[in-house]
């Protein structure tokens, strides 16, 4: 833990969307509830302990909490005596609290509350607008509903190439942007169809050395808040090597 040993200050400088929203409620407190529920959608930012999961000097790159581990994190204590949490909207707020070597751990919004709900966050302590949060906040925030997550489908899945000009162009680009080698050696997306159910979307093939329900996790990240209306994704996860994938290479 860190002393608060100075008054905590704001300034107006929202570093993204989600910031907007927040200095938006806070200005008018009807609006909170829009950036609540996006907040527990987005990726919120922390910093792990030394010997917390994702605090190991030198561990570097993207992580899966199993069960039975525990997350330790930096927080400050405040004038009271109490001690906190501290989150983020945005990483660079993290570097400037705690400093440019910080290891920052990036975890959905409602997953961090939801482990967190007994204790008292920062949200934004340095240098931005900001909330504190007692137990009693957090768990009203978490009774949002949550956005409806994507359904795996089940049953024959038949893929086709994806024409140019049918591309996911956000899609593809917000995978790609999520994933390079090492940590996945390549990626197709295909127009998938599941004739048994009725049912359209996209299908994901990765190829990767890594644990394949980290890798899943990872993608179904970096897609979040994608909209697919009445669609659906599919993800597979298979180790490097074999026939190429149908569709588009995104890596």
């Amino acid at each position: 833990m860190t002393d608060a040993a100075s008054p905590i200050t704001f300034t107006d400088n929202p570093l993204n969307p989600l910031e907007e929203l927040l200095y938006t409620g806070l200005a008018d407190p009807t609006q909170m509830g829009a950036f609540e529920r996006i907040m527990l959608e987005a990726d919120l930012y922390a910093v792990p302990e030394a010997d917390s999961p994702g605090g190991t000097p030198g561990d570097d790159g993207a992580k899966v909490l199993r069960q039975g581990e525990q997350l330790i994190l930096r927080g400050v204590v405040l004038n009271d005596g109490r001690n906190t949490v501290t989150l983020f909207t945005d990483p660079t707020r993290v570097v400037q609290m705690f400093g440019e070597d910080t290891r920052i751990l990036a975890m959905q919004g409602r997953k961090l509350l939801e482990m967190l709900q007994d204790t008292v966050i920062l949200l934004n302590p340095a240098d931005g607008k900001g909330l504190m949060m007692e137990p009693d906040q957090i768990k009203a925030v978490l009774g949002h509903a949550p956005v409806r997550p994507l359904v795996r489908p089940s049953g024959r899945v038949e893929l086709h190439a994806v024409e140019p000009e049918n591309e996911p162009v956000v899609m593809t680009e917000a995978l790609r942007d999520a994933f390079q080698p090492p940590m996945v050696e390549a990626i197709w997306v295909a127009r998938a169809v599941w004739p048994d159910i009725g049912q359209i979307g996209w299908f994901a093939d990765v190829r990767s050395h890594g644990p394949a329900d980290e890798i899943t996790a990872l993608v179904q990240r970096a897609v979040r808040g994608l909209k697919f209306g009445t669609e659906t994704l599919d993800i597979s996860v298979s180790k490097p090597g074999g026939k190429d994938g149908v569709g588009v290479k995104v890596v």
